[in-house]
């Protein structure tokens, strides 16, 4: 089977999704310290320059389904670009369900910037 992607927005750190409320306020703040972290490695001399560190905020969440199932969550960021003037997209670890908790996978991490 294929698996589905939905997005849905996050508002005030969590999302809801088929009548449910998910927190997601652990994988954000986990999310935007390893972002953040990456973008200096990457682009430590230009970073500052080029974008607006504390616009980083989470957008939303898109979700990965498998025969109707949740499989995991990853939360989509935006982040102000100060010489274009525009917000470009950051994506979040692959967060796994745990309850009503976005919680991140003990063996897997992918961020990109």
């Amino acid at each position: 089977m294929a698996i589905i992607k939905k997005e849905y927005p996050i508002i005030g750190n969590r999302f809801e999704y088929d009548g449910e409320t998910y927190d997601c306020s652990y994988a954000i703040k986990r999310d935007i310290k390893l972002i953040i972290q990456e973008a200096e490695t990457s682009h430590k001399d230009s970073f500052d320059e080029l974008y607006d560190r504390k616009s980083l905020r989470a957008n939303k969440v898109r979700l990965f389904f498998e025969n109707d199932q949740l499989l995991f969550g990853m939360v989509l960021y935006t982040i102000h670009n100060k010489v274009g003037n525009y917000e470009r997209i950051a994506c979040g670890g692959y967060y796994p369900f745990w309850e009503d908790k976005l919680f991140p996978h003990l063996y897997q991490e992918s961020i990109c910037w």
